[in-house]
């Protein structure tokens, strides 16, 4: 389980045994975005327990400038640790000598970002930055087989804009590998919604969402 801390929302996730990692353009979890104080220092730490850690991108979308890197832990389920110069709000704002923030977002990865968005707008979400960039540093620290990769991403919160935030990213021309829950360390996002029947519901993009009363 792992809380917005300091906030109104709450993510679920339900852990398998380790796995297939996601790779190249497959659909599904590409990962839990954390802000970092310094990105160097959090790489070493995951370097330091034998994890599977990726290269450091640096994105420059006009005065911002994000460093980040992906780390995929035993279970397989993908960290992204970002240290960027104008983040949004976080418990870093009140606690800045900690190193990394709450969970800010989940990033999944869909065929069709208009339809899987839709499905979460009719239910709630309030959408907001939508997006298309092509930087090579984001192809490079995702690990994508191709330098340059146009990714188009959609994002999706509650109204008040809170951690945790949900991210659709659609690679532009490439359809990807189903999701197939079992094979990847997050299985379901979830939901506590308090007199509500517990349930699972399957979005049009195969994101696979737990209800729980």
């Amino acid at each position: 389980m792992v809380r917005g801390l300091g906030h109104r929302t709450e993510l679920l996730i339900t852990e398998a045994d380790a796995g297939r990692r996601l790779i190249d353009y497959d659909l599904g979890p590409r990962g839990l975005d954390l802000y970092t104080m310094d990105i160097d220092r959090s790489v070493a730490i995951a370097e330091g327990v034998a994890t599977d850690v990726g290269p450091i991108g640096v994105v420059e979308i006009g005065p911002m400038v994000m460093r980040q890197a992906t780390v995929w832990g035993p279970d397989g389920i993908p960290l992204v640790f970002i240290e960027n110069s104008s983040r949004r709000a976080s418990l870093l704002d009140d606690a800045p000598e900690e190193l990394h923030s709450e969970v800010h977002s989940l990033v999944w990865a869909v065929a069709d970002r208009d339809a899987e968005s839709q499905w979460w707008e009719e239910r709630g979400a309030t959408k907001g930055m939508d997006l298309a960039f092509d930087h090579p540093a984001v192809a490079e620290f995702m690990r994508l087989p191709d330098p340059i990769v146009e990714l188009q991403m959609v994002m999706l919160a509650n109204e008040a804009d809170d951690p945790i935030r949900f991210e659709l990213l659609e690679f532009s021309g490439h359809d990807g590998a189903a999701f197939e829950p079992g094979h990847a360390g997050i299985q379901a996002v979830g939901f506590t919604a308090p007199g509500a029947e517990a349930r699972r519901l399957v979005t049009p993009g195969g994101v696979h969402v737990d209800i729980r009363g």
